[in-house]
């Protein structure tokens, strides 16, 4: 018996440090247990992504805010299952079906996969920026999150995915044309209905090596701001005819004006609101290690 115990005590430390609550209560055959914990895990990461998303926590770097906040949360909840399974480790010969090693192993798996496919398909989509055609919201080599949930009303400075069948591939750009709304460029300046979007110089935002940088910040009616790189003074794309956006369509643009293949080019063209995937809404990690910051909030005026 002292042996069964001690070989009980030793697979609750095993399963408990490596694979966490929901396994290990899944080996003592504690199912109910299992389920509750993994759902307050679910619910502690859910907090964690709405309040990255509202800026109650700042997504620094990789390995910085988020991930000491995760570590903070999780590590006493696995620290009480583990004490809870302790206490309860008597009972591991009589282990119903689900606590058997592999279903302890595969079920925690496969429950992270399902959730993740769920969260994937309906409510938040990852992406990758390999381009700087969105210089400086978004730097080559960010990785984020597009939010999938209903985009009902898509508004004016927004950044949005969309799909763009003619080319088989999807496309993160700013929204800036509403539908009815007409649309031009001179001098690289925005005329938006007539009216001219103020333009004022910005210093310290970072530049992506390699790319040349003179940024502005663009404010739009209503007081909405952001940044955007016009390096070029008369680049081809700077001085546009009068677009004029179909009902139900969209008018987008690069924030890198003198680098975005966008709305202003036939092949884009108005975008139909059926092909909006929705707005970007995290930045979670840079391939380069550029800092995060507040770039997808338009570096808001401290």
């Amino acid at each position: 018996m002292e042996t069964a115990e001690r070989r009980g005590s030793d697979s609750v430390i095993l399963i408990g440090l490596l694979l966490g609550p929901f396994a290990l209560m899944l080996w003592l055959g504690k199912g109910r247990l299992a389920w509750f914990y993994l759902l307050i895990q679910i619910a502690i990461l859910v907090i964690i992504f709405v309040a990255t998303v509202t800026g109650v926590i700042a997504p620094l770097v990789l390995f910085d805010s988020i991930s000491i906040t995760i570590l903070i949360l999780i590590l006493p909840l696995t620290i009480v299952a583990f004490i809870h399974g302790m206490q309860k480790r008597a009972v591991w010969l009589e282990r119903p079906w689900y606590s058997r090693w592999y279903v302890a192993i595969f079920l925690p798996f496969a429950a992270t996969l399902l959730v993740a496919f769920i969260i994937r398909t309906f409510l938040f989509q990852p992406f990758h920026a390999p381009s700087g055609n969105m210089i400086p919201a978004l730097m080559p080599g960010d990785y984020f999150f597009v939010s999938k949930i209903s985009y009902r009303e898509p508004q004016r400075g927004d950044i949005v995915a969309f799909d763009l069948p003619s080319a088989g591939a999807t496309f993160v750009m700013r929204l800036i044309g509403l539908p009815n709304d007409r649309i031009q460029l001179r001098e690289g300046v925005v005329i938006l209905n007539g009216e001219e979007l103020p333009l004022t110089r910005v210093e310290g935002v970072p530049c992506f090596e390699g790319e040349r940088c003179n940024y502005f910040r663009e404010t739009l009616p209503g007081g909405r701001s952001y940044v955007i790189n016009s390096a070029e003074p008369n680049s081809p794309a700077d001085n546009t005819g009068e677009y004029v956006v179909p009902e139900g369509h969209y008018f987008m643009l690069g924030d890198n004006r003198d680098n975005s293949f966008d709305s202003r080019f036939a092949r884009i063209g108005n975008i139909p609101s059926g092909n909006l995937v929705g707005p970007a809404v995290l930045i979670y990690w840079n391939s380069f290690g550029i800092r995060i910051d507040d770039r997808l909030q338009g570096y808001p005026q401290k």
